[in-house]
Order: structure tokens, then C-alpha cells, then sequence
């Protein structure tokens, strides 16, 4: 049986560099598949090149076309676009990014980390640093909204003060007067929930002024898809990640030489990979195509990827991914943190609210005001 896959990724237009990443690692574990002797995988490629309209138009177009499984969708606007035609036309998302968590579809296999594996790690090492004092940058939609949320409220709760919160429209450069403030405000990090240009101009404009304090950045999601583009600015960074190139093997480190344009493993192209291979093993051991039957599949037997074995929660339908932190230098990412073993993913942070203990409301206590 050839199985038609849907891959939907923008490899052109604001965040083109993660999206080629992840259409690459998806590309490079067809063709390693069908070396291996794996049945035959077609795939149907589209580029919305970021446009929520053409993400809908280019979906629904697969999906009536046949096409039962997409791997795809690089932000969480596009990935709800693509849901309500999933349901209707009785399609599967292999979801390979990091998202913001709230969310359990049952046409969707999300693949990518959730908050427990880049929030937490990433608020708890800012209280072991010592740091008091926090600002918050993301773009403006649900991924810069919900990922800054969690992390004000695990800040706050570790005692840690925000002092500011600022959003970029999606694919805009930082302003400048954005980063003034943050210089105004001495703040002993940042976190940073950009994506695209927004991040790139956000972080060479952060590093252009040398002669004052160095403040440290800590990211969600930075990746090696962009890493060079951003040059010397991204030194010191610290990212959070499921993966990192340093964990990749040969296979990985073959098929990004061959396939991604900066020949680079990122966790947009490793986990990319990794959901072709799991699409791939439960189509075999299901016997068929149809996607309620391949996802049962996938999760009641875990596939050993290039990623390593990858368990699927049958309910919640996310991974169990290794949390990781890593300090960029010179364009490469080195890890100074990993998890024993894989975490179960948490989307609705129910683990971590159990245990929380948030500060008493108190007589002094201000609204939240977002410009």
C-alpha cells in the first residue's frame, strides 16, 4: 500500500527558516524509509507561506483529495486552522512543534513539547540562578500569550518579579523602543517567546550594545533551524528543547546534510522525522490507513525513531519527550541539562498546579495590565 502524506509546512514567508527545518526532517525520513524497504509514502506538499487563509484553503484541498494524515503546521494559529477541517473530513495531525499545552484533539498526535518540557524547565533554572527580576517577550498570538502566561505564573510563584510584558506582531521586527525599555528596566533575564524576525531583531538588538550590562536571554523554542542566522547575538542563549543536534545520531545528521538547507538537525526536523517513522510503523501494524485505527496503533506499541522510543498517552495523545536545556556558543547549542529519561507530557499542567503554591491575595495586590 503507498500512503498519501500531506506535508504542511511554510518554507517561505516570516518563519520560513523552522519550517524548511521540519519539511527537511519529514523529506529526509521518506527517503530513509524507503531505503530501508518500508512501504511506499507519497508525499503531497504545500507551502501556506505562513498565511492562516491558505493554511485552511491547502488543507481542505488534501483532505478531499484523499489525503488521510498530514505531518505539519509550524505555529499553534495554524494548527487550530487546520483542526475543525480534520473533524469534518476524519483526518490525523501529526504535530511536530512546541506548543503552549491546553489542547487534547483526538485528530491531532502531538509530537512536540509540551510546557512541562520547556516552561518548567526553564522558570526553575532562573530560581536556581539566584535571579529576582524578569521580562517577558513573545509574539502576539497563542504561543507568545499562553507560553509568557505560564511562565509569569511560575515566576511569581517562585517569588521572582516580572517587571514587564511586550508582544511583537507575528513576523515584524522588535521595535526599538521595546528594547529600551528592557534596558530601563534591569531585568536579570529575559524570557523570549519570539519567533522568526521578531527573535532574530530582538536578539541582535539586545547584543549591539556591548557597553552595558549583559542581560541573560532564555528561550522556549530557539532551535539550530535559525540559529546561524541570528550569528555571535545568540551566544549565551539558553533554550529550552526535547532535542538538540548534539543528541542526534548518524541517520539525523545524514539526512539534514542532504535535506535542510543550513544542514542542520534542529527539534523541528528531528521530530519531524520521528513522526514519519511512527506514521509509518502503525500504518504496517494496523494494516490500514484509516487514522482512528493507526493512531490506537502508534500508541499501544511505542516506535523506536531517530528521536528514540517515542510512548503515546492513548488519551491526552502527546509524547513522552526528554526536557532538556542548552547554552548556545558559536552557532552550535551545548546541553547543560537533561531529564534521566522521558517525561510524560502535562498540556494541562495539572502536575505542576497540584504542587504549586501560589502567594495569599493580599490588600496590595494590582491588576495585570497588557499593552
Amino acid at each position: 500500500m503507498t500512503l498519501r502524506l500531506g506535508l504542511i509546512f511554510s518554507t517561505t514567508g516570516s518563519y520560513a527558516a523552522l519550517g524548511q527545518s521540519a519539511m527537511a526532517g519529514a523529506l529526509g525520513a521518506i527517503e530513509t524509509l524507503h531505503r530501508r524497504g518500508a512501504p511506499q509514502i507519497m508525499p503531497v506538499i504545500a507551502d501556506p507561506r505562513g498565511d492562516m487563509v491558505a493554511y485552511e484553503c491547502m488543507t481542505r484541498e488534501m483532505l478531499e483529495s484523499g489525503v488521510r494524515h498530514i505531518v505539519g503546521a509550524i505555529t499553534s494559529w495554524s494548527r487550530k486552522e487546520m483542526i475543525p477541517l480534520l473533524e469534518r473530513h476524519g483526518g490525523l495531525l501529526w504535530y511536530p512543534c512546541p506548543y503552549e499545552g491546553f489542547e487534547s484533539n483526538d485528530h491531532v498526535v502531538y509530537l512536540g513539547a509540551s510546557p512541562n518540557h520547556h516552561v518548567v524547565p526553564v522558570t526553575d533554572w532562573i530560581a536556581t540562578q539566584g535571579m529576582r527580576r524578569a521580562f517577558l517577550i513573545g509574539s502576539n498570538y497563542v504561543w507568545g500569550w499562553e507560553t509568557l502566561r505560564l511562565a509569569r505564573d511560575g515566576l511569581t510563584a517562585r517569588g521572582i518579579e516580572v517587571v514587564g510584558e511586550r508582544h511583537v506582531p507575528l513576523g515584524a521586527p522588535t521595535p526599538a523602543h521595546i528594547l529600551d525599555e528592557i534596558r530601563d528596566a534591569a531585568p536579570d533575564c529575559v524570557i523570549d517567546s519570539l519567533i522568526g524576525p521578531s527573535n532574530t531583531s530582538f536578539l541582535q538588538g539586545l547584543a549591539a550594545h556591548p557597553d552595558r550590562p549583559p542581560i541573560q536571554v532564555l528561550s522556549f523554542n530557539q532551535s539550530e533551524a535559525d540559529l546561524a542566522e541570528i550569528g555571535p547575538a545568540a551566544n549565551g542563549l539558553v533554550s529550552a528543547g526535547s532535542f538538540f543536534e548534539a543528541n542526534a545520531g548518524d541517520t539525523l545528521c545524514d539526512a539534514a546534510r542532504r535535506h535542510a538547507p543550513n544542514g542542520r538537525v534542529s527539534s523541528f526536523f528531528a521530530t519531524s522525522f520521528a513522526a514519519v517513522e511512527i506514521l509509518s510503523a502503525a500504518v504496517r501494524a494496523a494494516g490500514t490507513d484509516d487514522p482512528a485505527t493507526v493512531f490506537r496503533a502508534a500508541a499501544a506499541t511505542p516506535a523506536v525513531t531517530a528521536m528514540g522510543i517515542m510512548p503515546i498517552d492513548p488519551v491526552l495523545r502527546h509524547a513522552k519527550l526528554t526536557p532538556r536545556l542548552a547554552i548556545a556558543k558559536d552557532g552550535r547549542f551545548d546541553i547543560v541539562n537533561s531529564a534521566a529519561h522521558p517525561v510524560a507530557a502535562d498540556p494541562y499542567m495539572t502536575a505542576q498546579s497540584a504542587g504549586r503554591q501560589r502567594p495569599a491575595p493580599g490588600p496590595h495586590r494590582k491588576l495585570r495590565v497588557v499593552k
